[in-house]
């Protein structure tokens, strides 16, 4: 069946040059400086993303920056509001005040300046799913203020073929009160109308599930989830003086679910037979209030800069989760359509949550031109989690920390450079997932820490060569015999990370990196064997490949080629079941042209080329189909 989406985006685009609004010029593996993440509009290239550095995430772990500030963020924001997120983590976190071990994710919102620029994307794909994206730059009072706008719409299908529609909007404004001073007021939203419970699929004993088809929902149509997203708030930066400056943020996230489903296949058995588990929640809610004052003072010693930073952080977090009821259906095949009226399920009371943490933290950045740079920095973090859950007396954790971190690089040549760091963090570590018999319970804040070193080399064609060592630690939850997710030892992720970004030869662009990884789980669980030493889900080898070449003699196309290869993971806490190494590769062509005199540019790209069948792991024995092949075209044209 054909589907349809529309989407409609007035968003404001552009500094001083008209051009940098322009959606034509967006290109990830174009304006990679390495292979460790880049996403740039729907388009993503590198190793690593915000749910997946190092082998843990940055999201998680609430490392999230928005313009470099710290940001509490329950939920994604929309491509109407930000333009593109970068991955901090090794040499390009050297800059970066108060890294994290799990890596930083900063996203940034889109650029507006005095041109009008009116971008217009259209896309569809092969499944009947399509798009249309406008995004707009409204210049108001030239050189001061300018408008960012938006609305969208969707409607596509995913691998199980369960069907996802919403709408997201945006507004924001830059305005430039005097020279040095902008600020930056925003909201936007994102309503999720219809996404119908994807299945999971987790069988009875020490075994992968047997291969199911994709694309082939089996129901229930009215297990359906319908979410609601907004983020809100402004941020200004200031140059007080060429020695002063001042940076802030105040923001106010909220998630609000009126229905919430989730579909178990449990005891699913060899023969394509399972027992199908439907789960319904009451309305849940999370909302996150967030915020940082930074003041730096900036000395100047010849060739040598030094900066000091005070920085105040803070946030709140409120959630009210838990009190779902479920269904069992008799054992019947995976693939037998579900189609009852939707039944009556009963609820319990709700638990509700509160976090608070405050942290303070001074910081020096020392930078010497041609020598390298030195930076140390210290916070000290007050946490605090109330839980109120049902029947038991409320229950309280307090904490506090100290958290230093020290980077440096030397510059050995003018293109080869060397670098080191260490840091230590405290960070969430997230919800147990639907698998678990604790489903959507918030886990405990975590004490982590990291070392890492390695080397880049510029070479003289234009390529930056990166190489480095990491070695990442922290409690390590999964879940147990009763299927609780919770802490059951410590976990260590150490390896090798490469880069190598940048024009290998005459029109041929490269972004590769590979991860060489040992994962490791330590503690009583292990040494008793009820735990296994890899993992759950971590490949010991990552490899990612993207390329773009212009084709000689057509002028404005290139060809694109990517791959993205995982090596095997353990698929279960104990380590019994392995999910074998896989490689997805996808292939197309970009098209740069002009459109009655408007700069164009038509994407299409055949993913998953090979039709490679792979099984997503969600928890411990529980999976989730991958992606068939798909043909995706994308028109973008600016005016």
């Amino acid at each position: 069946m054909f589907r349809a989406s529309i989407l409609l985006t007035a968003a404001a685009l552009g500094l001083t040059d008209a051009a940098l609004a322009q959606r034509v010029t967006d290109n990830a593996a174009g304006g990679a400086e390495d292979a460790f993440g880049t996403s740039i509009g729907n388009e993503r290239v590198g190793l690593y993303s915000g749910n997946d550095v190092r082998g843990f995430s940055p999201v998680t772990a609430n490392n999230i920056r928005l313009e470099g500030l710290y940001f509490d963020r329950p939920a994604s924001f929309t491509d109407r509001l930000v333009q593109s997120n970068v991955v901090r983590v090794g040499l390009t976190a050297q800059n970066y005040l108060f890294p994290a071990p799990t890596g930083i994710v900063d996203y940034k919102i889109r650029p507006a300046g005095n041109d009008f620029v009116l971008s217009t994307m259209f896309g569809l794909n092969s499944w009947g799913g399509g798009r249309l994206e406008l995004d707009a730059q409204i210049p108001v009072i030239k050189d001061k203020l300018s408008l960012v706008a938006g609305v969208a719409g969707f409607v596509d299908e995913l691998a199980p073929g369960n069907q996802s529609f919403f709408g997201s909007y945006a507004l924001a404004a830059r305005w430039k009160p005097a020279p040095g001073i902008e600020v930056i007021p925003f909201w936007s939203r994102i309503d999720l109308y219809n996404r119908e419970a994807a299945p999971l699929y987790t069988p009875e004993g020490a075994f992968l599930p047997p291969r199911v088809e994709r694309r082939r929902f089996p129901g229930p149509e009215w297990a359906d989830q319908r979410n609601t997203v907004q983020h809100y708030g402004a941020l200004t930066k200031a140059r007080l003086s060429d020695k002063w400056q001042l940076a802030a943020g105040l923001f106010r996230s909220t998630s609000d679910s009126s229905t919430n489903f989730a579909q178990n296949f449990i005891a699913m058995r060899p023969d394509g037979t399972a027992i199908r588990r439907v789960t319904s929640d009451p309305p849940l809610s999370l909302a996150g209030t967030s915020g940082e004052l930074r003041l730096s003072r900036t000395f100047a010693d010849g060739p040598r800069r030094h900066t000091v930073h005070l920085a105040v952080r803070g946030r709140e977090r409120v959630s009210r989760y838990g009190g779902g009821g479920r269904i069992d259906f008799e054992r019947a095949p995976v693939d037998e359509v579900l189609d009852i009226p939707a039944p009556d399920f009963t609820f319990v009371p709700q638990t509700g949550e509160t976090v608070r943490q405050g942290i303070a933290g001074v910081a020096y950045d020392g930078r010497w031109a041609g020598v390298g740079g030195l930076s140390l920095g210290l916070q000290h973090t007050w946490y605090a989690k109330r839980v109120d859950r049902p029947g038991a007396p409320l229950a309280r954790t307090d904490d506090q920390a100290w958290l230093p971190n020290i980077t440096a690089s030397l510059e050995l040549s003018d293109r080869l450079a060397v670098y080191g760091s260490y840091t230590k963090g405290l960070e969430e570590s997230g919800i147990a997932p639907d698998s678990a018999a604790n489903r959507t319970e918030a886990l405990p804040a975590i004490l982590t820490s990291q070392i890492d070193g390695g080397l880049r080399w510029k070479a003289p064609w234009g390529m930056s060569l990166i190489a480095g060592l990491f070695d990442v630690r922290k409690p390590y939850f999964a879940a147990d015999e009763a299927n609780v997710f919770r802490e059951l030892g410590h976990v260590r992720h150490r390896g090798i990370e490469l880069s190598a970004a940048g024009p290998l030869a005459k029109g041929l662009t490269v972004v590769a990196g590979a991860v060489l990884m040992q994962p490791r789980v330590t503690g009583d669980g292990v040494r008793l064997g009820r735990v296994g030493r890899r993992p759950l889900g971590q490949p010991s080898q990552l490899l990612t490949l993207a390329t773009q070449y212009a084709l000689p003699g057509a002028e404005g196309v290139q060809l694109t080629f990517n791959v993205t290869h995982r090596g095997t993971r353990a698929a279960d806490t104990r380590n019994l079941v392995t999910l074998p190494a896989r490689a997805i590769l996808d292939a197309g062509v970009r098209w740069r042209f002009d459109l009655a005199d408007n700069p164009a540019l038509l994407r299409v790209q055949l993913q998953n080329l090979t039709n490679a069948y792979d099984l997503a792991l969600v928890g411990s024995g529980s999976y989730q189909v991958n992606s068939p092949r798909q043909l995706t075209m994308f028109l973008t044209v600016d005016f």
